[in-house]
C-alpha cells in the first residue's frame, strides 16, 4: 500500500508534463480539458474565447502545400514574417476573423465508412486551409484562441433566422477541442480569398497611411529633382498650399482626389524585389510625411509598358517600407467604337495575364490609373483668383488710380436672435452710404473666390522682385484696386492693462486688376495679381463684367421703401380718367373717385391693401444709369402713372421723449429709474407718449411705366422715378401687376 501514493503523484506529474508540453508547443489546454459537444445553431467558439479576438497578434494560415506566418506590430498593422516578409492584405485579416467570430454549426457528419469514402468531397484532406489564431497569455507566451481546416464549400444554405436571409456554408474540421476527426457545415465561407495561393495575401495597395494626420505632399520628377513641387497644411482642417515650386494656394478638390487615389492604388501583381530586376527608368517619386512619425513613406514610379498580346499599359512601382515590385494599371485601354464597342471594352478590359499574374487582380470599377494621378503644379495649384470666405469680409473697395472712381462696401452685421441679416452699405465718390443690393454684393464676393481663372501666365520664384511682371502686364497702373478687409477678432483679452485680440487679426488684401494687351495672343484681357503672391492671373470674363464703379450697379433693388401707415393717397392714370384712391390706416378704409364720380362702394379694400404690399415689396430688375437714351425714349410716352402720397412721420426725437417721461414717472410713482408700471398715473403717461404729435413731413413718389421697343423673347418695361430721374428696367409680369384691378364691377 506504501506504494499506492507514489503513483499516484507520478500520474499526476505526468499529466502536468503533458499539460506542459501541450502549453509549450500550442499553448491551449482546451485539447485536453476542453468542449467536445458540438450541436446544430451553437457557435463554433464560444464567446468567452472570442472575446479576446482583438487580442490576436499571431496568425498561421496553411494549404497543402505552402505556410504563411503573420504578426501584428504595434500600430496594429499585421505583415507576412515568414517564409517573407510583407505586408499582409487588411481585407484577408478581416475575412479571417469575421467568419472565426460568426461561424455556427449547421451540422456535424458522423464518422463512418460512407463519410470516409467521400473525403475528397468535403475537402478537409485533399485541399485544407488551416489557420490557428493565437493571442499573448501574459506570461510573455502564446496561448491558442482558434484553430479550425477549411474544406470546400459546402451545397446547404444557412438560415439567419429572419425566415428570409440565406448564408453560404462550408465544410469545416477542427482539433481545437480534442482529436474530433469529425466533419462539420459552419455558416459562411472565405474560399474565395484563398483560391490564387497564399502568395495572393499580400496588400496590393502600396501606399497605407491616415490621411487625417497627413501633413506634407512632395513629387519629385525623375528627370528633374529641382522641380520638386510640395504642398502642405498645419492641421487635419487646414486647407492645403504649395510652398515650392511657387507659394500659392493648393486645388482642394484635386489634391483631395490625389490622397484618395494614392490610397486607392491596387496591383494586379506583387513580387519579391530580390526575385526582380526592374529595368524601366523611374518617372516620379511621391513622398508622404505627417503625424505618423519622422519616417516618410514613398511612392517610387517608373516608365509604363506594355505586353505581348495586351493593350493594356502597366508600370512598375516601389515603397520604402516594403520589399517588393507593384505592377499597376498606368492608362486605360484604347477606346473602341461601332456597335460591339461595349462588348469588346468588356471583354478587352480582361487582364490577359498568367496564372501568377492573376494573383493579385484587385481592379474594379474604382480603377485608380497611374497616368491620370494630378501630379503637376498645373493640376494641384488652386485656380481661384482669391480664396475669401464671404462670411469674413468686413469691408472693401474697389478704386480706379487714374480717375477719382471709389465704391466703398461696408457691413453692417445682423442679430440672430433678433433675426435681423446682415446688411450690405456702399457710398460711391458723390453720394452717401446708403443700403446696397445684398445678392449683389453677395455675389461678386462669390464670383471673386469661385470663378476660375482662365490662366496662370507668369509666377515668380518666392522671394523675387514682382516689379518687373507687374509691369510686363501692365499691373504697375492697374485699372482697379481691390481692397478687402477681413472682420477683426471678436474674442479678446486683457494682456499687462492692454486690450489684445485672442487671435492675430488679419492683414487686408490688396488686389490689381488691368485690361492688358496678352504679350501671347495680342488680344486685350484682363489680367490681376494679388500684392504679397507671385503670380499673375488671366481673369474669367464672367468675373470682370461684375467690376463697376457705378452706384446704379450695387443699389438695392427695392423700388419703393415706405410703411403703409404712411399712405395718403394713391393715384393710377392709365391715360384716361385717373383714378384717385384716398387711405385711413387707423380705421383701414378706403375711399375715391374716378372722373369726378365718387366710386367708394365699389372699392375692395382688400385688393387695394393688395396692391400697396406689392408696391412695398417690389424690386427693379436693373437700374440704369440717368442718361440711358433708349429708357428716356420709350418714356416719353409712358403706359400709365402711379404717384403716391405719403406722410412719414419722424421719430428723431422719440428717445428723449421717453427719457423725459421715464424720469417723470419716477418722481410722481417713487418708483426707480427706468422701471415703468402700467397702472395709475404710469398708464396715462404711456399713452401720452403713443399719442402725442410726431413731427411729420410730405412726400410724393411717383412711377412713370412703358414698354422696352425689343422684340424680345422676355419683354420688360422701362420705369422712372419721377422725383429722383432714377431709372431702371422691371419685369414684365410686375408692370403687369402694377396694372392691377381692385374695384368690384
Amino acid at each position: 500500500m506504501r506504494y499506492f501514493p507514489t503513483i499516484v503523484l507520478t500520474l499526476l506529474a505526468a499529466g502536468a508534463v503533458t499539460m506542459s508540453a501541450f502549453m509549450a508547443i500550442d499553448g491551449n489546454l482546451a485539447r485536453i480539458t476542453g468542449w467536445y459537444r458540438f450541436e446544430p445553431g451553437m457557435p463554433l467558439f464560444s464567446r468567452e474565447n472570442m472575446s479576446h479576438l482583438e487580442e490576436v497578434c499571431w496568425m498561421r494560415i496553411r494549404d497543402l502545400h505552402d505556410e504563411i506566418v503573420c504578426a501584428r506590430d504595434k500600430e496594429g498593422t499585421w505583415w507576412i514574417i515568414k517564409p517573407f516578409k510583407d505586408r499582409l492584405a487588411p481585407s484577408v485579416v478581416e475575412s479571417i476573423f469575421s467568419f472565426t467570430a460568426n461561424a455556427t454549426l449547421v451540422d456535424t457528419l458522423p464518422l463512418n465508412n460512407i463519410t470516409r469514402g467521400n473525403m475528397r468531397e468535403f475537402g478537409v484532406e485533399t485541399s485544407p486551409h488551416t489557420i490557428t489564431l493565437k493571442r499573448p497569455d501574459g506570461n510573455k507566451k502564446l496561448t491558442t484562441v482558434a484553430r479550425y481546416t477549411l474544406g470546400s464549400a459546402s451545397p446547404w444554405l444557412a438560415e439567419a433566422g429572419d425566415g428570409e436571409t440565406l448564408y453560404p456554408t462550408t465544410y469545416l474540421r477542427t482539433n481545437f477541442y480534442g482529436r474530433d476527426k469529425r466533419i462539420h457545415v459552419v455558416s459562411g465561407n472565405i474560399l474565395h480569398i484563398f483560391k490564387d495561393g497564399l502568395e495572393a495575401l499580400r496588400d496590393p495597395s502600396p501606399l497605407q497611411f491616415d490621411p487625417e494626420q497627413l501633413r506634407d505632399i512632395s513629387i519629385l520628377p525623375a528627370d528633374d529633382q529641382k522641380k520638386e513641387l510640395r504642398l502642405h497644411r498645419i492641421s487635419a482642417e487646414s486647407p492645403w498650399t504649395i510652398t515650392a515650386p511657387v507659394i500659392t494656394g493648393a486645388d482642394e478638390d484635386n489634391t483631395l482626389k490625389l490622397i484618395r487615389n494614392l490610397l486607392s492604388l491596387k496591383a494586379v501583381r506583387v513580387e519579391d524585389a530580390i526575385e526582380m530586376e526592374i529595368k524601366d527608368k523611374p518617372l516620379l517619386r511621391i513622398r508622404l510625411s505627417g503625424e505618423w512619425g519622422d519616417k516618410a513613406k514613398e511612392l517610387t514610379l517608373y516608365e509604363p509598358f506594355t505586353q505581348e498580346g495586351d493593350d493594356q499599359t502597366y508600370c512598375h512601382a516601389k515603397v520604402n517600407d516594403r520589399p517588393v515590385v507593384f505592377t499597376l494599371l498606368a492608362e486605360r485601354r484604347s477606346t473602341h467604337t461601332g456597335h460591339f464597342s461595349k462588348l469588346i471594352k468588356s471583354i478587352t478590359e480582361l487582364p490577359v495575364l498568367p496564372r501568377k499574374a492573376m494573383a493579385q487582380v484587385r481592379a474594379g470599377s474604382n480603377t485608380v490609373y497611374t497616368a491620370e494621378l494630378p501630379t503637376t503644379l498645373q493640376a494641384l495649384r488652386s485656380m481661384r483668383f482669391a480664396d475669401i470666405d464671404m462670411k469674413d469680409v468686413a469691408r472693401f473697395s474697389l478704386r480706379t488710380t487714374q480717375g477719382h472712381g471709389v465704391v466703398r462696401m461696408l457691413l453692417v452685421p445682423g442679430d440672430d436672435e433678433s433675426k435681423v441679416e446682415d446688411t450690405w452699405m456702399f457710398a460711391t465718390a458723390s453720394t452717401r452710404y446708403q443700403q446696397a443690393e445684398n445678392s449683389m454684393v453677395e455675389r461678386f464676393l462669390k464670383g471673386l473666390r469661385d470663378i476660375p481663372i482662365d490662366e496662370v501666365v507668369a509666377d515668380a520664384a518666392p522671394g523675387d522682385d514682382m516689379s518687373g511682371l507687374l509691369a510686363q502686364y501692365g499691373l504697375n497702373q492697374p485699372d482697379y484696386v481691390l481692397s478687402i478687409l477681413p472682420r477683426p477678432c471678436m474674442l479678446r483679452a486683457t494682456i499687462f492693462g492692454y486690450d489684445l485680440p485672442m487671435v492675430k487679426d488679419r492683414a487686408p488684401r490688396t488686389f490689381l486688376l488691368r485690361r492688358f494687351t496678352d504679350p501671347a495672343s495680342g488680344r486685350r484681357v484682363w489680367f490681376g495679381s494679388e500684392l504679397g503672391t507671385n503670380t499673375i492671373c488671366k481673369l474669367s470674363t464672367k468675373f470682370t463684367r461684375m467690376l463697376s464703379l457705378r452706384a446704379e450697379k450695387w443699389k438695392d433693388r427695392n423700388l419703393l421703401n415706405f410703411p403703409i401707415s404712411a399712405v395718403r393717397k394713391l393715384t393710377l392714370d392709365f391715360q384716361q380718367a385717373p383714378l384717385v384712391l384716398e387711405y385711413e390706416y387707423m380705421g383701414e378704409t378706403w375711399s375715391g373717385t374716378l372722373a369726378g364720380e365718387d366710386i367708394t362702394p365699389r372699392i375692395n379694400p382688400h385688393r387695394a391693401g393688395f396692391y400697396v404690399r406689392q408696391l412695398q415689396r417690389m424690386k427693379v430688375q436693373q437700374w440704369l444709369d440717368p442718361g440711358d437714351e433708349d429708357a428716356l425714349l420709350a418714356l416719353q410716352k409712358p403706359v400709365f402713372t402711379v404717384k403716391l402720397d405719403l406722410e412719414i412721420t419722424d421719430y428723431s426725437d422719440a428717445e428723449a421723449a421717453v427719457v423725459e417721461q421715464d424720469a417723470d414717472a419716477g418722481a410722481i410713482t417713487g418708483t426707480p429709474e427706468g422701471m415703468l408700471e402700467e397702472t395709475g398715473n404710469d398708464a396715462d403717461i404711456l399713452r401720452s407718449l403713443a399719442t402725442m404729435e410726431r413731427k411729420t413731413h410730405h412726400e410724393t413718389r411717383t412711377l412713370q411705366i412703358a414698354p422696352a421697343n425689343y422684340d424680345s423673347d422676355k419683354p420688360f418695361f422701362y420705369g422712372r422715378l419721377v422725383e429722383t430721374g432714377q431709372l431702371f428696367i422691371i419685369p414684365y409680369e410686375d408692370a403687369q401687376s402694377l396694372a392691377g384691378d381692385f374695384l368690384d364691377m
